[in-house]
């Protein structure tokens, strides 16, 4: 668990270090450093995160067998619920550079880590204090959903042509994420949500009426609605039907982010670029409640995790006033980090790169269950790395 732990200490050290080195607040080589960090933590992990990365690596192995064989690729794509063809030719395009499934997964993580970079870049102002809160918010969830968290990186780059009222390279940028995974379409109504800052009555109306809606059987006919619409009502069934009871940790998060963003509401700015941030930490905080009721319910609101980091940064860098802030979210962070590490011990420890071989990280019963191709067990390498076709 320790080497986790490290990942978050690295950013907290790196975050104390631009107190007093401001250079390091906004250093684009220090964010590509640190990102770069977690590509080779996260993109070397010998199949942390379990079930997914075996799906994922059976469907890359298939592809690059059907393409050195010069199969028809079409037998493939009944493996594509929906039309997510983009992650399908990301596969294809990988599939001509390497056979082998480790390799696929880190080329995977560094395109989705470089996305992130840009998103950072552009958007944010206090690189370290982002950084905690991306660990914080989001990075277990790279490890192993990476349809999902590519697509994120593909939507945040979509957030400034919302502000900049630019509809066309905006809903390119969603509809290629959607590609990816068809999740990234509930970004669409942030795109018609007014650039304004909403009176707190008006928060709290909204709040309350996804509450209501989160108690009813709404979100779950929403969800079924959706997913026969795009052709994904397998998978959306199955989000619907994975409801552990009520989701208290959702009402909890929202309750408190809420807090932490009505507490310094009169210190938000009016420009279009800090009103879009703060009204996707709503929108947000709307969706943790719509969705209470279901265990999967929370990776509605993945693609509004930047508005999140950007916001809670933001007010983090003005707390001189209110001091208290800044370490209430310093330590928001490390609770939710270690929640997560936690909850998800028994996918992520022990923790081993695929560059010694035997059985992955994880429990036993993880790789019995779901390893489809025991040479990799023998010879992590033993598809080539390299094999250009």
């Amino acid at each position: 668990m320790y080497i986790y732990i490290i990942m978050f200490a690295v950013a907290f050290l790196w975050y104390y270090a631009s107190r007093k080195n401001k250079a390091l607040v906004g250093s684009p080589i220090a964010l590509a450093l640190f990102f770069t960090y977690l590509v080779i933590f996260i993109g070397l992990g010998d199949m942390i995160g379990g079930y997914d990365r075996y799906i994922y690596g059976a469907l890359f192995d298939g592809i690059s067998d059907t393409i050195a064989a010069k199969g028809d690729l079409k037998q493939i794509l009944f493996y594509i619920r929906g039309k997510e063809y983009g992650y399908f030719l990301w596969e294809v395009m990988i599939a001509h550079i390497t056979a082998n499934r480790y390799v696929f997964i880190f080329l995977t993580t560094g395109l989705m880590y470089f996305l992130y970079y840009k998103a950072f870049k552009e958007y944010m102002e206090d690189y370290p204090m982002a950084c905690l809160l991306f660990l914080a918010l989001f990075v277990f969830f790279t490890m192993t959903y990476l349809r999902q968290t590519i697509a994120c990186g593909i939507a945040w780059q979509a957030v400034k042509y919302i502000w900049k009222r630019k509809p066309i390279p905006f809903f390119a940028l969603v509809l290629v994420a959607a590609s990816f995974h068809n999740s990234a379409l509930i970004f669409v109504p942030m795109y018609f949500v007014p650039i304004r800052k909403f009176s707190k009555r008006a928060v709290i109306l909204f709040l309350i009426t996804c509450l209501i809606l989160g108690i009813s059987p709404f979100a779950s006919w929403a969800m079924t609605f959706a997913g026969d619409a795009m052709g994904t009502s397998s998978r959306t069934n199955e989000y619907a039907n994975n409801m552990q009871g009520f989701q208290i940790w959702y009402v909890i998060e929202a309750i408190v982010f809420m807090f932490i963003v009505f507490r310094n509401y009169s210190t938000i700015k009016k420009s279009p670029k800090e009103l879009t941030f703060l009204n996707m930490t709503i929108a947000f905080c709307g969706i943790l409640v719509a969705f209470m009721r279901f265990g999967q319910g929370g990776r509605f609101g993945w693609f509004y995790f930047i508005g999140i980091i950007y916001m809670f940064s933001k007010l983090v860098a003005i707390s001189s006033k209110k001091v208290w802030i800044k370490y209430l979210i310093h330590f928001l962070c490390f609770v939710l980090f270690m929640r997560v590490l936690i909850s998800w011990e028994s996918l992520l420890i022990p923790y081993k790169t695929f560059l010694t071989d035997g059985n992955p990280s994880g429990n036993s019963q993880l790789y019995e269950e779901n390893e489809y191709d025991y040479g990799y067990t023998i010879d992590k390498l033993y598809r080539p790395i390299i094999d250009f076709k």
